[in-house]
């Protein structure tokens, strides 16, 4: 290709660039240089520029397109530097006015502006003040927010200064909430952003109604004297925020609580990173009343913090609700927008489809990608997310697992080209970072190419605007999180934008959220209650009008509605602020049938919409004879006996499905035992190392070593990648040696897994012995078995045991950690012998979750039972309890359990213990491998 560089470059930055530019290209004029150019080549020099780049570096590159035009690729720098398409400025021309932002901006940035004003007004008590001076004084019986909000609401019913603080004296003032019945006015904002800018409402953990504030209460004797204020603070700070209220009043009269919810969240987060920004700024002053402190001195007048956080904070929530950060280059959006070739032109027909919506309409779109494993999901999330955005292409891709976020962003990497400069890659986890980076190095010596590293947090610069350099400081990830075009991330950084009580880490997401359409990857992976908090993100992505693509073969009607329920009441949040019907459609994309999309999502009819795809999907499944079935009995309900029947289908299995390795010409087979626990899956693997001493055995579950499961994962990563048929194992050193040393003619080679398999692992076993754990657990795993060769078979190449190890140790409920059987409605049967339909089992694909299998609706019917209960709580926008201002219901519905830890522990006699920390409380169990 020949391309054309730019430069706009100011001060030491033009030579530094000239130097870079030179080294590669001629020049073809004082600023600009030409060459014909790889696309290796291109990259290289776009890398060299980023690293010497400074604020005064403005580099635009441009391709020759023929006879149309130069079409650009990229810009190293400032954008503001060239035109949008690219074009260099003749002059400057100063616009000294501008369109006027949407009165919900406004009201969004007056609301943080007057909660700024009087979020600290609790700090003039005496008791704050003295724990100011003297760390060692005793804790507070009341949080300054909540005397901060009862002084406030003291103070507008016409009450001085002094008078407000008065009334704390009262416990039955002091302790009574205004916030009950939700969120309803404009003083309603201001109370909420006020008592809880540090913490929401209500106790850690508990289940209680919003109104019980024991965040804000220690359970300390109250000190009625220590509730009395130091010194008295200058009216001017009510008096603005009075003022600041009656502007909202006049901007918002005859609002509802869903606009008022809206217009809290937003608000919120800029009172949060004001908050931050400001109080990290050193200024001991003079003054009777200091905010904080630094270094052990008293710092920041308290008139001073309340002034500056009020005029930051009206900036921030500005900015947040107008944010439009650098998207992707036009060079990496073509090259993900690349037509597919056989197998996979369904995804031509899909980028087709929400191209011709995206020409005819402006709407978000939410997307459910339900194509089936191995046919190239990742590969159309990315090009979705490019077809369909509006501007600058950013998006973000969540996903469960650590691994799977590392293989994402290697997909991208290698698959998409998308260079290391556009894309983040976050597992926070740096020894398992490090490890990948290890591997994937040795992989790319091996093929003779460089790898470029992976990015860790804090090793890239991505820019991000001035206004949040102050945030950034000290917060490594928070550059990637928010810079970056790309975001591929464990899901736990993004769902902090669905939990408020996270405070800089929601600010965070929510500001990535603000500017980003949102991916998520196996969005059915997750068991109902973390899910809830998935959905929690995916509201939040809809009061920002961003495209949301859900991403799974298995989907099933309960997560789909929720997922459909919580974009809708984000869609009605923003709806509530633009003054407008909620306006978004939805789509379903396959590679079994045409694409369909809903222009008109906020109807009542999606129910009806997805059983009429399913219904179109159902036919097409369970043709192929790629994985076929068949019921592996046990005779009695021992765990001796549940093991015995193992044993049998892996005899069975292997006699079927060997083949003849061509170095030796012995026979072998690679196959995977599928156990839903750790314990029971250490304990297989023993029994049947014992029982098949021929056999080659691994046991790969979560709490390995950290080395040693990434070294089983290299190793099977490499073997079990069969795209190129056996080739790799007839060729591997280890395995002919272990082959050539066995007397036996024949050898399995068997990995015993727990879940940790089912998902990410983009491995192809000959065959599976799978313990069921719910239906969904049975198709992901046997997506594991002739994954790649995709060859037909006669034979059943998956056992399914009829009953999993919980009922063999006789437990009542058995599909449960992991599985649905959940609450206090039991299965009314364990037994795969009834819970599938035999008869018309034919293949496993995803239609074993759409068949009308009891198994099937028994999960489902347990999924729906958890999800409307929380779609009650946490999307209901017009529920009779408000309680989404309050953290109970966030505890309720956690996306991982933070009262547990697991920590590996070694005793003097050189025994392995897991060592258990539950709720506080110690317990010791012996590892048993």
């Amino acid at each position: 290709m020949h391309v054309l560089f730019v430069s706009a470059c100011e001060k030491r930055a033009l030579k530094r660039t000239r130097a870079v530019l030179d080294s590669y290209a001629l020049r073809t004029g004082e600023r600009a240089w030409a060459s014909p150019i790889t696309l290796e080549g291109l990259r290289e020099v776009r890398a060299a520029l980023r690293r010497s780049a400074t604020r005064q570096t403005a580099v635009a590159c441009y391709r020759n397109d023929g006879r149309m035009r130069m079409k650009l690729l990229w810009v190293v720098g400032s954008r503001d530097a060239f035109g949008p398409d690219g074009h260099y400025p003749v002059g400057t021309t100063t616009v000294k006015t501008k369109a006027p932002a949407a009165a919900w901006v406004r009201v969004v940035s007056l609301l943080a502006q007057a909660a700024g004003w009087c979020h600290d007004f609790g700090k003039a008590s005496r008791l704050f003040q003295q724990k100011l001076s003297d760390t060692s004084c005793k804790k507070d019986c009341v949080r300054h927010e909540w005397v901060s909000m009862r002084v406030l609401q003291a103070m507008r019913t016409g009450k001085s200064w002094d008078e407000a603080w008065e009334n704390l004296g009262n416990p039955a003032w002091l302790e009574s909430n205004s916030l009950e019945n939700g969120i309803e006015s404009a003083w309603d904002v201001l109370d909420y952003l006020v008592a809880t800018h540090h913490r929401l409402l209500g106790p850690k953990g508990a289940k209680t109604l919003p109104p019980d504030h024991t965040n804000h209460f220690s359970g300390e004797p109250l000190d009625r004297q220590g509730l009395l204020p130091k010194a008295p603070l200058p009216s001017k700070a009510f008096d603005a925020a009075r003022n600041l209220i009656t502007r909202v009043e006049k901007l918002a009269p005859g609002k509802d609580r869903a606009y008022w919810r809206a217009v809290a969240i937003i608000a919120r987060a800029g009172l949060i990173l004001a908050d931050h920004v400001i109080s990290a700024r050193p200024n001991p002053g003079e003054s009777e009343l200091y905010a904080n402190t630094h270094r052990g001195r008293l710092n920041q007048p308290l008139d001073w913090h309340l002034r500056e956080v009020a005029h930051a904070a009206g900036d921030a929530a500005y900015r947040i609700a107008t944010l439009r950060l650098p998207g992707l280059s036009e060079e990496a959006v073509e090259a993900i927008g690349q037509p597919a070739e056989a197998p996979y032109l369904w995804q031509n027909r899909a980028a087709a489809a929400l191209a011709a919506f995206r020409e005819r309409s402006e709407r978000p779109l939410l997307v459910f990608n339900m194509a089936a494993t191995g046919s190239g999901k990742t590969r159309m999330n990315a090009r979705a997310a490019c077809v369909l955005a509006r501007g600058q292409v950013r998006f973000a891709v969540a996903l469960d697992l650590r691994t799977l976020t590392l293989q994402t962003g290697d997909a991208y990497r290698t698959q998409l080209d998308i260079g290391a400069d556009e894309m983040a890659c976050i597992i926070g986890d740096k020894v398992t970072l490090a490890l990948h980076e290890t591997r994937r190095q040795e992989e790319a010596d091996m093929d003779g190419n460089e790898a470029e590293p992976d990015l860790e947090a804090s090793g890239e610069d991505f820019a991000i605007p001035g206004w949040l350099e102050a945030f950034a400081e000290h917060k490594p990830a928070f550059r990637a999180v928010v810079g970056a075009p790309i975001l591929v991330s464990t899901v736990d950084f993004l769902a902090a934008a669905g939990m408020p009580h996270r405070q800089g880490h929601h600010v965070a997401a929510l500001l990535r959220l603000a500017d980003s359409d949102l991916i998520l990857d196996e969005v059915d992976g997750y068991d109902p209650r973390p899910l809830v908090a998935v959905l929690r993100l995916v509201q939040m992505a809809a009061l920002f009008g961003r495209n949301v693509i859900c991403s799974t073969a298995t989907l099933a009607e309960p997560v789909a509605m929720s997922i459909y329920t919580a974009y809708l009441s984000g869609a009605r949040l923003r709806a509530a602020l633009m003054g407008t019907d909620p306006a978004f459609g939805y789509a379903f994309i396959d590679n079994y049938t045409a694409p369909k999309i809903i222009e008109t999502g906020a109807e009542p009819n999606f129910s009806e919409s997805y059983r009429k795809q399913i219904d179109q999907i159902r036919p097409v499944l369970g043709k192929r004879s790629e994985r076929i079935p068949c019921l592996q009995t046990i005779e009695e309900q021992s765990p001796e006996a549940w093991r015995s029947a193992i044993l049998d289908s892996v005899n069975r299995l292997h006699r079927a499905h060997a083949w003849i390795h061509g170095h030796t010409g012995k026979r072998i087979s690679f196959g995977l035992v599928r156990v839903a626990n750790i314990r029971p899956a250490i304990a297989t693997a023993r029994f049947l190392a014992t029982k098949l001493p021929q056999a080659r055995i691994a046991c790969y579950h979560s709490q390995d070593y950290r080395i040693q499961r990434f070294l089983k994962e290299k190793r099977l990563d490499w073997l079990l990648n069969r795209k190129q048929g056996n080739a790799r194992i007839e060729q591997d050193t280890e395995v002919y040696k272990l082959l050539f040393n066995t007397e036996s003619t024949d050898v399995p080679f068997i990995v015993v897994a727990t879940p940790v398999e089912e998902i990410g692992r983009d491995h192809d076993f000959d065959w599976a012995v799978i313990e069921p754990s719910s239906t969904r657990s049975i198709v992901q795993t046997a997506g594991r078995v002739n994954r790649h060769r995709r060859i037909a078979i006669r034979e059943p190449n998956i056992a399914l045991l009829q009953y999993n190890h919980r009922w063999a140790e006789g437990e009542t409920k058995a599909f449960h950690k992991p599985g649905f059987e959940v609450g206090d409605d039991a299965y009314p049967s364990h037994d795969l012998r009834e819970l599938l339909n035999w008869k018309s089992l034919r293949a496993i694909d995803a239609g074993l979750m759409f068949d009308g299998h009891p198994f099937a609706q028994l999960d489902n019917a347990s999924i729906d039972r958890v999800l409307a209960h929380a779609s009650q709580r946490v999307f209901e926008l017009d529920a009779a309890i408000p309680w989404w201002i309050g953290q109970s219901v966030y505890d309720e519905y956690p996306l991982r359990k933070e009262d547990e830890t697991v920590d590996i522990m070694l005793d003097e006699e050189e025994r392995y213990f897991f060592l258990l920390l539950t709720k506080g409380e110690f317990r010791w169990v012996e590892r048993s491998g």
